[in-house]
């Protein structure tokens, strides 16, 4: 079932589609499967990967278009892939309690065009963070130094694509650096130190 966002004058929830036709509203918001019909270098790369899931329901709802960017296939398949199960693999081995995984992009500018319309961002850089204050300490040392957490940045590219790990400070700096992001910046709530990395605000909210 299809859901609509867009709604502007709705109460906050999400509205099923109309059957029949794609809503104006759906389109001028977000992403459509049109915007990729006619695209070569580029498939729908997750956000949130289906293999970070644990149940099949949970899995095919990462197959929205709101989780998915345009990535090259070389790299989406390849590194980036690889990546997202070392750390999946990680976080079922060694963390002992909530893991929480943000991911995100940094842009340049370059578009998805679709009738002569900017419709997608293309992300040039592809990065990702996790935070796990209840892990395994007496894992070997190689393992406890990539907690409480870490970070990894990558070129969403068809070489020159590495996934390059790195501390979230290091991330955030990269971010600053290189986006239009607030200097106080920080990827987890009290830098992942609390027991949880969530602000005080949200954490009764989930």
């Amino acid at each position: 079932m299809t859901f609509l966002l867009a709604e502007i004058d709705g109460n906050g929830n999400m509205l099923p589609f109309p059957t029949g036709y794609l809503h104006m509203k759906f389109e001028d918001s977000q992403a459509v499967l049109d915007d990729y019909s006619d695209v070569v270098l580029y498939e729908r790369g997750h956000l949130n990967p289906d293999q970070h899931q644990s149940t099949p329901h949970d899995r095919a709802a990462t197959y929205t278009l709101t989780n998915v960017v345009p990535e090259i296939r070389e790299f989406n398949i390849g590194p980036w892939r690889e990546y997202e199960e070392r750390i999946r693999v990680r976080l079922n081995s060694f963390c002992r309690g909530t893991a929480y995984i943000v991911t995100g992009v940094a842009t340049r500018g370059n578009m998805i065009r679709r009738n002569n319309q900017d419709r997608v961002a293309i992300p040039e850089d592809v990065w990702s963070a996790y935070c796990c204050t209840e892990y395994d300490r007496n894992s070997p040392h190689v393992v406890r130094v990539l907690f409480l957490s870490h970070a990894a940045l990558a070129k969403n590219a068809k070489e020159s694509n590495s996934v390059n790990e790195m501390t979230v400070q290091d991330l955030e700096i990269c971010l600053k650096n290189h986006m239009d992001v607030d200097q106080n910046l920080q990827i987890f709530y009290d830098n992942c130190i609390s027991p949880s990395p969530l602000p005080l605000y949200l954490q009764h909210t989930i």
